[in-house]
């Protein structure tokens, strides 16, 4: 049965439904699996932040520390440069926190499985506490919280892949997959780019707060069926939103029936909220792709179950 008639057919049913997305989200999870993942070789740019981090800061390699309850964090960096690489975290509240540090480097990073007894959690959170004040590099990475499905009840759900505060260094994201959280997959009150990524996660996709700008390229992004795609909020200002050869639809789509441009149904915010929405569809790539560079071209993930392929 087509999937899209079996996500209309639930709205119907009000309440029912939220146990359907929490259904269906979570065999998508499911027959994704952190399985795909694969490890990559560190670039020329990530070798030389791999160095600094050895010269003048710390570095964790090959790292996997088991489940853990409460606020735990799989690696919680603090006022330094670091390097992070070959991480996995496993049923913890948070994957990596970054506070008041310098520049970072995070490669090859899985996290899944959120563990918490409250409503939060993420793989990532950058400020929480301080911000950061360097940029952070995040690449190669499978964030997947593991949830049963998007749940808009904020008293109940407030989870996603990615947090930003306000105040940090820019967060550069290279090949990451983004799924499994209630609330979103980016939440961003900051300076994002993104590149070759992925996000299918919670009910608010990707969060844009006021004051916060994201820039994400040959990438795809999808929604849940019965929710939007992209949440501008946070009042009077600015929320920046520039997009290049990117996808967009819902989960379950065909890939012919992913959109180049963002459908209206997919854009939201509350409202009464007054906040200025800027979206620009790019027409030339916003990166620098030099082989010395960060933006080394990539392939973009797509994890199983997101999309409908012919069998």
């Amino acid at each position: 049965m087509d999937r899209r008639l079996i996500w209309l057919t639930s709205l119907a049913a009000g309440m029912i439904a939220l146990g359907v997305f929490a259904s269906y989200a979570g065999a998508q999870s499911a027959q994704a699996g952190a399985g795909e993942f694969r490890p990559e070789p560190l670039t020329p740019f990530e070798t030389q932040l791999l160095t600094r981090a050895r010269s003048s800061g710390e570095v964790h390699e090959d790292e996997r520390p088991p489940p853990a309850d409460n606020n735990a964090r799989g690696i919680a960096l603090k006022d330094n440069r670091a390097a992070v690489v070959n991480l996995t975290v496993r049923q913890r509240k948070y994957g990596v926190s970054l506070d008041g540090t310098g520049e970072v480097l995070i490669k090859n990073f899985v996290f899944l499985g959120r563990r918490s007894k409250d409503i939060y959690g993420s793989g990532l959170i950058l400020g929480q506490k301080e911000a950061s004040k360097g940029e952070t590099f995040l690449s190669n990475a499978w964030i997947d919280l593991e949830e049963s499905g998007p749940n808009p009840d904020y008293k109940r759900a407030n989870n996603e892949a990615i947090t930003v505060e306000r105040g940090n260094g820019r967060l550069n994201v290279r090949r990451a997959v983004l799924i499994g959280a209630e609330e979103s997959g980016l939440d961003n009150k900051g300076n994002v780019r993104m590149d070759a990524s992925f996000i299918a996660s919670g009910h608010r996709p990707v969060r844009i707060w006021t004051g916060a700008s994201l820039v994400i390229a040959n990438s795809t992004v999808l929604a849940y069926p019965g929710f939007g795609g992209f949440w501008f909020g946070g009042g009077e200002g600015v929320a920046q939103l520039d997009y290049y050869n990117c996808r967009f639809g819902r989960v379950g789509d065909r890939p012919e029936d992913l959109s180049s441009h963002i459908p209206d149904w997919m854009i939201a915010k509350d409202a009464d909220d007054p906040v200025e929405m800027r979206i620009r569809r790019l027409t030339k790539d916003p990166f620098n792709r030099d082989n010395g560079g960060f933006w080394i071209p990539t392939q973009s993930p797509e994890p199983r179950g997101y999309i409908e392929r012919q069998r």
